[in-house]
Order: C-alpha cells, then structure tokens, then sequence
C-alpha cells in the first residue's frame, strides 16, 4: 500500500523580516512560528550570536501544521543579510514557491502482513515502511517515518510487531512532518488490512474490532518501542471498545449499513470505520509566567506559541480558573516572543494544553505564593489568609489594591517525559459514480475521549478542521512529479484543496471519560484526531464497490484511481466495459454478492 505526497498548506505563504540593531548589537527577527526558541538557538549558532541578543517574534499566521516548524535556509539569510547590511529586510515567497519548497510530507510505501487467529485474534504485524525524504534531511524528516512504524499496531492489542523503516533520498522536495505524521499512513494502512482480513475470514468488520480493541483494564498499555535508541511509551488510559460502541450507536449503523453496495440513484453507497489513538504532549518542559499589570490585572506570558489553536482563550481560561478570579480579570495572554518567559518549546505534537496549560497551573501556584507573602505584612496577617477580591487582596479585615503590586511577576515550569493518548472512531457513508470514479462523502462521524476538555467548543473546531485536511489528503491533494523530477502541481489549479461544499455533513463527538493521568490537567493532545480519515473512506469505498471487488491500497482516491479499479474488476470477472452496463456482476461469488 502507499500514501501520496502532500504538505500543509497554510492560509499564506512563508514570510521572515529581520531588523538589526547596531547600538545595542541586537537582532529582532519577526516571522517564527511553532518553534521559536529552538530556531532561536539554532540561529545564534549559525550567526554566532548569544541567544540573549536574538528575539524572535510570532506573527499570527493561517496554520502551523508541521510545516513552519523547519528552520528553512531563508530562516538563517533574511537575518543574516539585515545584520550585513544594517538595515530591515524582508522575504515573502509566493504560493508556487510554497508549493515547490515548503517541507513536503507522507509519501511513504508500507510492505504489511497481519497474523491472526481464525476467529479474529491479531497476533503479530510485520512490515516494512519505505519513505521518500527528498533530496536532504529536513530538522523533523525521520519523525513521520519514525512513528509510522513505531505506531503500526495502532489502537489494538497486538502482542508481536516488527516494522522497519527505511527512508530514501531522491530529488524532490525534503519532507518534513504534517499534522498527525506517520499515524494518518499507519492508519491507513491497517484499518484496510483490517476490513480486507475480516472479509477474507468471514468475520463481520464490527466484531473484528471489537475483539482486538484496547480496554480500560489493558491500561496502561505499551506501545511497541523503536530501535536502535530504544525508545519506549505507552498508552496511559482510556477504553476504546466504549468510544467504538458509542460511534456505531451515533451514526445508526445498524440501520444505515443496510444500504452497504446498494445502488441508489446511480451512486453505490458504501459505509466505513477506523479506530485510532494519537500522541499528543511532547516535553520535555514549557514555561509560563503571570504578572500583576498597571490597572491591577494579571498578565499571562506563555513559551507555547498559537498557530491558530486558540492559546488566547484556552490559557486565560485555565489562568482565571487556577487564579480563582473572573476571567475579564485577565488582562491578555501574551505568546510569541522569545523575550516574555526563560524558555520556551512552542507548538507541536499537540502539545499546547499538556504542557502550556500545567506549566501555567504551576505558574499560578507559584505567584500566588508570591503575591500572598508579599500583602501579608500591608494586611497584617498570615500569607495564608490572603485572598484576591475583584481588584484587591484581602485579608483580617483589610484590603489593598491590587495595583499596588504591579510588574510582581513569577514563572512555572512542567516538566514531562511521558505523552498522553487520546483515542477514537471514525465511521463514513459515501456514494461512489462508478462510472466516473468520483466520490461523494455523505456523512462522517467522529468520536474522540480527549481527557479533559478545556473548551469544548475549540476541540470540536480542532477535530472538524483537522478531518477536512484528512479527507483533502485522502480524495484529493497529491503533489506529483514527472519522469523528469518537474513538479507538475504548482498552483491550487492542479494541487487541489477542500472547500466550504466540499464536505457537508461533518460531525464530532467529544468525551472526557478518561483523563490523563500523565499531568494535572488530565488533558490529552488532541488537536490531530481528526485528520486520519484515510483508513474510513478507503473502506467506505471499497464497501460501496463490493461487486466490483474494489480494493484500494493508495492514496489519495482519485476518480481516475477508483474508475481503474473498476475497470480491473469488470476485466477480472469478465464483464463488459461498457458504462451503461456498469452494474454488480452476477458471476461473483456469494460471499461478494
């Protein structure tokens, strides 16, 4: 099986402006985005310059998506000219540039063997993953062929698993990660086993889940670990049997799998489910810090940075709660700068609320301490007894402005060696033209266990977004090549998007069954759930073209890719070629039929 190659393409192209400061002998570069205190560093490194004498600035971009996490070459020679030069200078490239330039990411081929038992039971994966990285490695190249293998076995109770990983260079673009990376081609690649594994057993694709499905009683379960550097995780909690059920229960799929193969208007309707788990809270640390401002509000300064997940809110929320005042006490959350907090690791590996949010609770914890010895003597009581009261602090029957403590400031630190995990289902019902290969996707469920919700109403955002990047890869965007290594996709004419009509009928469920017992918010990163809409679609395909015995092994679903796959089954069973006559063959055999 195989995954195409395509990136995440942001609402604008890259863009990097740097100013030099001759007199104080400092460099401001504005443009970072997910990673700037390690492109801080790394750029120090390469201008010979000390960190403290480098800011970096966030702009508010359009997306992050893995791909403004690389230090690209214009990352290190927009600085490096202004500081030449002594002058502001600025870069933006244009979207044929992104296209050919941008870090790229999938285009991975995957050998897979699945071992079960007769009635179900997987007992071993072996396989090998091949990846094109491009011409050069990429700062986060290996990661998505890393954690395709590592990742394989996906949500399931497999005791045996073997996948190699070999990564091939090539002159095309370098690859580097993109939201989900590895797990949106792992799921792929199993949940098409899976339904092509249970067919071939005559065991229902419902019940074949079922039975391997990771419980609440397995946790915490561990994942397999990677070699040579032995890296080792595991699953921390959570029961995917209960978000499965729930799935099939929200969507009517007894009731609505009666259609499976129908021809309805034309159209065969076909319906199909994935399982999966994502990864989410990278450390090793992040940083916050809360001060009292001028009009005795509290300031929050955060190292994560916001690439469009909704730090404002989502961080003044968890402020106000660990604070125990109103949020309008919170004066604004402040991120994406190098110069508002000590250290800071940014935004990746659905990380923001694991680390950002429990570095902030710490934060909080430690100002309070802070605020409470420093009124304890204006109050003449115990630091104890101090409370905050709207714009004061009170204590023994005193109060004292809260602006009598403006620029009092302290930080919080998380550290964490250990990722979260939340989990899901997917469940699809699509009606595929047979006759021009196109697919049309009718409705689509997620349901996703994210620990500990925030707010509620971003995480739906964050599931339905990532799913419409998943089903762009997944029908419609490839960035292809000629023999000649020529792009041939270099406008959105030819690399092609998902738009407002494009999928209609969208939904998420979101549950806080399990929380994490991995920090002390119970989050779990959560932000890629939905983006593995491959595994789903390739089975609701493949479900609708049954009697054709359609069975798709790559991505993205193009018409021309279904109607081949069509044709190669009208050829195999001996029926005729002609589109009016496209109808299931009466020649296969009753298992299909």
């Amino acid at each position: 099986m195989r995954v195409g190659r395509n990136y995440g393409l942001t609402m604008e192209p890259r863009g990097v402006m740097a100013t030099w400061d001759d007199k104080a002998s400092k460099l401001t570069v504005y443009g970072a985005a997910k990673v700037p205190f390690f492109n801080r560093r790394a750029l120090s490194a390469q201008i010979g310059l000390p960190v403290e004498q480098i800011e970096m600035i966030e702009n508010d971009v359009g997306g992050g998506y893995g791909a403004r996490g690389e230090l690209y070459p214009e990352d290190f020679l927009i600085p490096f000219a202004a500081r030449h030069v002594n002058r502001p200078v600025k870069w933006i490239e244009d979207r044929r540039e992104n296209l050919m330039a941008a870090a790229h990411a999938r285009d991975n081929a995957c050998d897979l063997e699945v071992a079960c038992a007769r009635d179900g039971t997987i007992v071993a994966i072996r396989g090998e993953v091949h990846t094109d990285m491009g011409a050069y490695m990429r700062t986060n190249g290996a990661i998505a062929a890393r954690v395709a293998a590592m990742y394989m076995s996906g949500p399931y109770r497999v005791q045996h698993v073997k996948v190699d990983s070999s990564l091939w260079m090539t002159n095309r673009a370098p690859v580097g990660t993109y939201r989900g990376p590895g797990r949106y081609e792992a799921t792929f690649f199993l949940e098409r086993m899976i339904d092509m594994m249970a067919g071939d057993l005559g065991i229902d694709r419902i019940e074949f889940r079922r039975k391997n499905l990771i419980t609440a009683k397995d946790m915490p379960y561990p994942s397999a670990h990677v070699q040579p550097t032995d890296g080792r995780d595991e699953y921390d909690s959570g029961d995917y049997v209960e978000t499965f059920d729930l799935a099939l229960k929200e969507f009517n799929w007894t009731t609505a799998s009666a259609l499976q193969g129908k021809l309805i208007d034309g159209k065969y309707h076909g319906f199909g489910i994935a399982c999966f788990n994502e990864s989410g809270g990278a450390g090793p640390k992040e940083t916050a810090r809360i001060e009292v401002t001028a009009d005795g509000k509290f300031a929050i300064y955060v190292g994560t940075t916001s690439v469009g997940q909704g730090v404002e809110t989502s961080f003044a929320q968890i402020a106000a709660d660990a604070l125990e005042v109103p949020i309008d006490r919170i004066h604004h959350v402040y991120h994406g700068s190098t110069a508002y907090v000590s250290d800071g690791y940014g935004a990746y590996h659905a990380r923001g609320i694991v680390m950002g949010g429990s570095a902030l609770l710490d934060a909080a914890g430690n100002f309070l301490k802070l605020l409470q010895e420093a009124a304890s003597p204006r109050l003449g009581c115990a630091p104890a007894d101090v409370r905050i009261d709207g714009s004061k602090l009170s204590g023994d029957g005193k109060s004292v402005a809260l602006t009598e403590f403006a620029g009092l400031t302290t930080e919080g630190v998380f550290l964490n060696s250990k990722h979260t995990y939340s989990y899901g289902t997917h469940v699809a019902h699509v009606a595929v033209d047979a006759q021009l290969g196109n697919v049309e996707v009718l409705d689509y469920l997620v349901v996703q266990d994210v620990g500990r919700a925030i707010n509620p109403l971003m995480i739906r955002g964050q599931i339905l977004g990532s799913l419409v990047q998943g089903l762009g890869g997944t029908l419609l965007e490839e960035l292809k090549y000629d023999e000649n290594g020529q792009l041939l996709t270099g406008s959105l004419v030819d690399y092609l998007l998902p738009t407002a009509d494009s999928f209609p009928r969208l939904r998420c469920v979101v549950l806080e069954n399990y929380p994490s017992p991995n920090n002390p918010l119970g989050a779990k990163g959560a932000g890629d759930g939905g983006i593995n809409a491959g595994g789903p679609i390739a089975n609701a395909v493949a479900n609708a073209l049954q009697s054709f015995n359609v069975q798709p092994r790559r991505l993205p679903l193009t018409p021309t890719y279904i109607w081949e796959l069509v044709q190669a089954g009208l050829r195999e069973h001996g029926m005729t070629e002609h589109r009016e006559q496209l109808k299931p063959a009466s020649k296969l055999p009753p298992a299909a039929e």
